[in-house]
């Protein structure tokens, strides 16, 4: 097993490979290691280090992604990739290690899950953001990006099921429920809709907000789990955080969605399915959370931050009606 690398390493490769010199200090994450490196005057970059295991090709399509966005949409904040000493947008540090570094630039903020009281115009410029953001990566093409098989996909919901067990027997039987209505519901409908690349994890630590000025976003983070998929999947996300356990719910939900409508037109039947995508957004929270708890029990810390609060969402939308939506557009 090729050892994780600590800040002295971090600090090390990233001046020997990128030419950048600068303190490190270790970020979270699933899979990839990343780093924060700040220099002496002041920039600070990311250093992404990838799991030996992780295929090259969605490194290189998460790459990939970030140039397309940073040429065909300029206004929107996403991390820029800074080529290598070799002129690559990675290094690979060979067979034998497997793991592949990557620089992008660092984007400041505060995640949006550490916002209490989120305003409505911040909840406008989240859903105005998702679809610009949409709105950029409908061009993106890659050779990789339709064979890419990761197990949060919505594509894939389906294959949870032999992973229900890990589910506390109390609680499997909603979750049960759930993904039966999405299936039942949204399943006959995948094909109509439209699809393109999404960045398919659009949770409350990858939406920054803009430090001096609340009311707007500083970036997106984190586009590793880029897939082909609807693009319902990140609007779905992002309208997911606005349910935080109140009576206005719903009503700060559609905020986002009312104003991503406004930058993006949904489709009818977009509008119908968006809740049964919220709650496959939940279901595949619960039960791939604790799969990988179970397969990372050193990493559970990391990989459950979110389980309660999407338990707590599930329950909210198991409540709803179906299409709450329709009325509001």
């Amino acid at each position: 097993m090729t050892a994780r690398f600590d800040a002295a390493e971090a600090e090390g490769v990233v001046w020997r490979y990128f030419g950048v010199l600068g303190q490190a200090s270790e970020l979270g994450g699933e899979r990839t290691q990343n780093f924060r490196i700040r220099t002496p005057e002041g920039l600070a970059f990311t250093l992404k280090v990838s799991d030996p295991q992780e295929s090259p090709d969605g490194t290189l399509l998460e790459s990939a992604a970030l140039r397309h966005i940073e040429h065909a949409a300029m206004d929107v904040a996403a991390p820029r990739v800074l080529p290598a000493l070799n002129g690559e947008s990675s290094v690979f540090l060979g067979i034998e290690d497997g793991r592949h570094l990557r620089l992008l630039t660092y984007i400041e903020g505060t995640p949006f899950a550490f916002i209490d009281t989120p305003t409505r115009m911040l909840r406008r410029a989240v859903g105005e953001a998702v679809a610009s953001l949409d709105a950029a990566l409908e061009s993106f093409v890659h050779p990789y990006l339709r064979q890419r098989d990761l197990i949060w996909d919505v594509k894939n919901i389906a294959r949870l099921r032999p992973f229900l067990a890990l589910i506390d027997e109390d609680r499997r039987p909603l979750v049960e429920a759930m993904l039966d209505r999405f299936e039942t519901v949204a399943g006959p409908h995948m094909a109509a809709l439209p699809a393109q690349a999404v960045h398919s994890d659009m949770n409350g630590q990858n939406i920054l907000v803009a430090s001096e000025a609340k009311d707007r976003l500083s970036g997106f983070l984190d586009f590793g789990d880029l897939v082909y998929a609807p693009r319902l999947v990140d609007l779905a996300g992002a309208a997911l955080l606005q349910v935080q356990g109140g009576e206005n719910d719903l009503r700060n939900a559609c905020d986002v969605v009312e104003a991503y409508h406004r930058v993006l037109p949904l489709k009818d039947l977009e509008i119908s399915l968006l809740p049964e995508f919220m709650i496959a957004r939940c279901v595949i929270n619960v039960v791939v959370t604790e799969l990988l708890a179970t397969r990372d029990p050193a990493n559970r810390s990391y990989i459950m931050k979110n389980n309660p609060v999407s338990w707590m969402r599930l329950e909210r939308l198991s409540a709803l009606p179906q299409n709450p939506f329709r009325n509001t557009l």
